[in-house]
């Protein structure tokens, strides 16, 4: 399954908190290469990604994406028959659009730099765009912390633009959606849950009033707006247009489904919309109804933390884990839950014996396919309690799509979900 993956969005990032030491997003990446997800990227992830900037600055990532080049992919908005240098770079000249943001550097100056660079020379390769006597090598000193994330983005492009075997894309989309619309639509849903339904309501009033039909297709706009006006509840209407926007380059992207992550206070719109194939769900201790807090501990996960790329690449290119893991998706697209079981049990036995045994490194890693209700199959990916927690932390599955395909309300499929994920009940629709 193709899988568009919100939590790697810079804004995403950059609202969530995420540290750039915190490992649980690689983890959950390594989980996704393990069940033969591929996950898509677009232009802007590309190169303002804090996470992909992380990944793509490790030398063990890099041989990894390069032995397994299916696993990230990328499509974009450049015209049909491009070559791959001009689709990898279509985000580029939006970096050089006045008053662009970066959502990854404190100031747009360094991805701007880097993107003229690179459009000039129409080479990403990070050796000669940083040679001395280069603008760039003059203006980032060697070893410091902002050319080595430039370096990154530049590996990531260079990657992408020149690997053999990477898959490319152009998006189909004539007219891309905006995230205004996207949670327009939202809105309309019959049952949406009231958690939900008063961040978009409050969003899309305040839309009304602030912002003109030209200005509602820029998140960047609302996020100003919003900064200069601090109204009650502008964190939870400038993160639910962040879901909304991401919701929205998932249509664009066109991928299967998507994987995606609360914000603080936001509404989950991006559940609504489409199959949400992947979800991804933290625990929510017994106390409390809502959805917990961004951020996974790094420990939580350790035992699939502890393994390099290397080590997944391995894993990957098994002989008897790629017959299940394929016998798996073929499940997956074809929405047939029994044989998704049968598959994910069997795939998922054979994983856990390359697995580092308990005592030995990070622990031992518990693994359990489950009943997500009404809903059919899904996967919780748990540990042992010397991990840490109890509940699911993960929840994959095909509880989205079996519901679709039986038609019933979009609202039940969440909150089959939320039960699946362990994060409480829900009101409906214009409920406090």
């Amino acid at each position: 399954m193709e899988i568009y993956a919100y939590w790697l969005d810079g804004e995403h990032l950059r609202l969530s908190g995420w540290d750039r030491q915190d490992e649980s997003l690689a983890v959950m990446l390594k989980i996704q290469a393990l069940l033969g997800h591929a996950v898509v990227l677009s232009d802007i992830q590309l190169i303002d990604s804090a996470v992909v900037q992380t990944l793509f600055a490790s030398d063990d990532f890099r041989s990894f994406v390069r032995s397994c080049p299916g696993f990230l992919r990328c499509t974009t908005g450049a015209p049909t028959g491009s070559d791959p240098f001009t689709l990898v770079t279509a985000g580029l000249p939006r970096t050089l659009e006045p008053g662009w943001l970066s959502s990854s550097f404190d100031t747009a100056e360094p991805l701007i730099r880097l993107s003229e660079a690179v459009l000039e020379r129409r080479d990403a390769n990070p050796g000669p765009l940083f040679a001395r006597g280069t603008a760039l090598g003059a203006l980032y000193e060697e070893g410091g912390a902002t050319r080595q994330r430039l370096e990154a983005v530049a590996w990531t492009l260079h990657h992408f633009s020149t690997e053999a075997g990477v898959p490319l894309g152009t998006s189909t989309v004539a007219r891309p959606s905006s995230y205004c619309e996207v949670l327009e639509e939202v809105a309309e849903l019959p049952g949406l849950p009231g958690r939900d339904y008063a961040p978009v309501a409050r969003t899309l009033a305040y839309l009304d009033e602030h912002l003109g039909e030209s200005e509602r297709h820029r998140r960047s706009l609302l996020i100003a707006h919003l900064d200069a006006t601090n109204p009650p509840h502008g964190i939870a209407m400038g993160n639910t247009a962040t879901q909304a926007w991401n919701a929205a380059v998932q249509r664009t992207l066109g991928t299967d489904g998507a994987s995606p992550r609360s914000l603080p206070e936001a509404a989950d719109v991006g559940l609504y919309l489409g199959s949400p194939t992947d979800a991804l769900f933290e625990p929510s201790t017994p106390a409390t109804a809502s959805p917990a807090g961004p951020g996974l501990a790094p420990n939580h996960l350790a035992a699939v933390g502890a393994l390099s790329w290397q080590d997944i690449a391995k894993i990957q290119l098994d002989d008897a884990v790629t017959r299940l893991r394929d016998d798996y998706q073929r499940a997956l697209r074809a929405g047939d839950a029994a044989a998704a079981d049968d598959a994910l049990a069997a795939l998922l036995r054979t994983v856990r014996k390359k697995l580092p045994a308990a005592g030995q490194g990070s622990g031992h890693l518990g693994w359990a396919a489950v009943e997500a209700g009404l809903a059919g199959a899904g996967l919780a990916i748990g540990a042992a309690d010397a991990l840490g927690f109890a509940a699911p932390a993960l929840a994959f599955g095909l509880a989205a799509e079996r519901l679709l395909r039986g038609g019933r309300r979009r609202s039940h499929i969440v909150n089959t979900l939320m039960a699946a994920g362990r994060r409480g009940s829900w009101t409906q629709r214009g409920a406090t």
